[in-house]
């Protein structure tokens, strides 16, 4: 972890910067929503702004981000929180994040990472190892049984990463197109249970 960083809970003059974390996270897989949500010549990353800050029943609302900062600055930003039941996606739903929500929902009692991102220019530095690391943290303070996290099954960088730190594939429903947008052909359900060593005997 870069020595001149620290992690914090967001708070609500982060709700931009959280956007930004869940469409590189995504790639965009949340701009129909926000692009819905647009009230009147609304900037689609106003609406965005507005739900992160108004929107409690989103998992991106600001309560449930972290952010990473180096030298003062935002450098990203871990969301996520504990699937307290199953649930399936709501009437409504764009088709293309149905297969995501139900993947998302799948593992009651785990904590899901719904989006984990760091800017281009701070990459390299390991802050989302550092990130990944305190979702271990977040998720043994409250009990989890493990983490997952979603992901496409074209993201190669990513899925190294998250193996790499114990995570395993799961599940996998279809990846459905949107928005001009072509390559994956799966989202892949990746989890790790969590051993709290303090209560292991170990």
């Amino acid at each position: 972890m870069d020595t001149n960083s620290r992690i914090r809970r967001a708070h609500i003059n982060d709700a931009l910067d959280i956007a930004a974390f869940v469409d590189i996270a995504g790639h965009g897989v949340d701009l129909d929503q926000w692009m819905t949500a647009r009230d009147g010549d609304e900037l689609v990353f106003s609406a965005a702004r507005r739900l992160v800050t108004e929107d409690l029943s989103l998992p991106y609302h600001y309560s449930r981000a972290h952010i990473v900062e180096v030298g003062g600055r935002v450098a990203g930003g871990l969301i996520g929180g504990l699937i307290a039941k199953e649930e399936a996606a709501q009437e409504g739903d764009p088709a293309h994040v149905e297969p995501l929500i139900a993947l998302e929902n799948r593992v009651p009692g785990y904590w899901n990472i719904f989006a984990i991102a760091v800017y281009p220019e701070f990459r390299g530095r390991g802050l989302a190892s550092t990130l990944l690391d305190y979702a271990d943290h977040l998720a043994l303070q409250i009990g989890a049984r493990g983490l997952s996290i979603v992901a496409e099954d074209t993201n190669a960088r990513a899925r190294a990463l998250y193996e790499k730190r114990g995570f395993k594939i799961e599940a996998s429903l279809p990846w459905i197109a949107f928005g001009g947008r072509v390559g994956p052909s799966q989202w892949l359900m990746l989890t790790k249970p969590l051993v709290d060593r303090a209560n292991s005997g170990s």
